[in-house]
């Protein structure tokens, strides 16, 4: 793979990400688009919560790079990289952060790794969906836009996060689950 052939699919990859987010949140996101490097690390935190705590600190010391920097980085390690998943990290009127979180080739087990060796790498596009969104005990019959920065935190994504545990727990006592 070539730099070029690699921008363009960084490229592609980041048209298709803003595509789908766009369906699924009500920002309006910037095609003025910075990105940010980051191993998929399956050791840290277990729950969700947590490894968005961790994911937060981590990212707001990375500086975002332009393409042609990002192309660079991921070149080095490109025959090494068995999964790429593009995420929104931060999206204002004026830019867009995407993380490109990377899962190496290297990181598996020896013997599957003698298996996936001269595998192409894997390339995912992906929008996070808020806890709050899934259904407690039923079909969602709309689908909700969300922001979608809801995993920095803050006052809406608290208040949307303490209705559905209230929901929750009406839905748990109605049901006369109590241990829970």
């Amino acid at each position: 793979m070539n730099k070029e052939n690699l921008e363009n699919k960084i490229t592609d990859a980041t048209s298709r990400l803003i595509t789908m987010a766009s369906d699924f949140c009500w920002n309006t996101l910037s095609k003025n688009c910075y990105y940010i490097l980051s191993e998929i690390d399956e050791t840290i935190g277990k729950i969700l919560f947590e490894k968005n705590k961790i994911r937060k600190k981590v990212n707001e010391v990375k500086t975002p790079k332009h393409l042609e920097e990002i192309t660079q980085d991921l070149a080095l390690l490109y025959t090494n990289l068995y999964d790429i998943n593009f995420y929104i990290y931060k999206a204002t009127k004026d830019k867009t952060i995407i993380e490109i979180k990377y899962f190496l080739k290297t990181s598996h087990t020896k013997d599957f790794y003698e298996t996936i060796k001269n595998n192409d790498s894997m390339w995912h596009c992906k929008v996070a969906i808020p806890p709050y969104l899934s259904s407690i005990g039923k079909p969602i019959k709309e689908k909700k836009k969300f922001d979608v920065n809801w995993q920095l935190g803050g006052i809406r994504y608290e208040w949307n996060l303490f209705l559905y545990r209230f929901k929750y727990y009406l839905y748990k006592t109605r049901k006369g689950f109590t241990n829970f």
